[in-house]
């Protein structure tokens, strides 16, 4: 049996959104088989060594000409990527290409004090990590049990020490943390529009308005938690996986209304395709998944 065709109220929305060329480019992302992606682990390796193996084990690849240290796996699935030693080994993180962006656009340097305020399953709290060259401080929050046990796991076999994972709801953890942060990856829950596959229903079968709303007031709860954790000029990187411009560009909005202390800052993340008042889009490809992007500063 054929899967449902997603729904009118939905493809409607995105061609009023996106336009007829963003709206193709999207339903070609809907539809793709994406190849395999990965990040190298630069505490425990280098581009360098990780293009020896992949030279030397005839592993065909692309190295990404816009992600740093990401690369592309072309003859290769990514069950059996996942167990090359150099993954074993905590080398590299299979990661989509569009989930690096947010920790680039963040860029948390050395010494910083950072939240990651949703964590697991921790591809963008070690990506982080890495960045800071595991010095300064890196809280990690997640509340549900196994989320929190995928979380530490990948602490671990990356090497992230300047992880400290905690576990417990982010809003009411935030409390302890007031005017503690140089920087916070908000990379919060959302209706993942940009992750949905026309090959697997139940990617998008569960989408309505009703599910954008009920995100919408969890992200709210938690962004008016996370941004009194902000020192002042510090700032803070909100990411979603979806399209549904309620959480992403009215969020944005919303925050700077209620927040009036914060201001927008210009970003220029790669892959980025569609700017709009409050942030970058990066639209779902036949290369990676589509992903909403803003940056906002605490006045100082």
């Amino acid at each position: 049996m054929a899967n449902k065709p997603l729904s009118s109220q939905f493809t409607d929305r995105l061609q009023s959104q996106f336009g007829p060329d963003g709206y193709d480019k999207i339903m070609k992302g809907f539809r793709a088989r994406r190849l395999p992606t990965f990040r190298v682990n630069t505490t425990k390796s280098t581009n360098e060594e990780i293009v020896e193996f992949l030279v030397e084990n005839k592993i065909a690849y692309e190295q990404s000409d816009t992600v740093p240290h990401a690369f592309i796996i072309k003859r290769m699935s990514s069950e059996d990527l996942l167990k090359l030693p150099i993954c074993k080994d905590g080398k590299i993180y299979v990661q989509g290409l569009s989930s690096m962006v947010p920790p680039l656009v963040l860029s948390p340097g050395a010494g910083e004090h950072v939240l990651d305020l949703c964590a697991a399953p921790g591809s963008k709290t070690s990506q982080m990590a890495a960045m800071m060259e595991q010095t300064g401080k890196l809280v990690a929050m997640e509340q549900n049990q196994i989320r929190f046990g995928k979380l530490k796991f990948t602490i671990d076999k990356q090497g992230a020490d300047v992880v400290e994972a905690m576990k417990g709801d982010a809003i009411k953890l935030c409390t302890r943390y007031k005017g503690k942060f140089d920087a916070i990856l908000a990379d919060v829950p959302c209706s993942a529009e940009g992750r949905m596959n026309l090959a697997y229903e139940r990617s998008y079968g569960y989408w309505s308005e009703v599910n954008i709303e009920k995100n919408v007031k969890l992200q709210r709860e938690l962004m008016t938690a996370a941004i009194p954790c902000l020192k002042p000029g510090g700032r803070i990187v909100y990411s979603t996986c979806t399209l549904a411009p309620e959480e992403n560009e009215s969020m944005i909005a919303w925050l700077l209304e209620e927040f009036t202390e914060l201001h927008l800052e210009e970003i220029a993340p790669p892959l980025l395709d569609h700017r709009v008042p409050g942030g970058c889009y990066i639209l779902p490809s036949e290369s990676h998944e589509g992903m909403f992007i803003s940056m906002l500063r605490m006045g100082s």
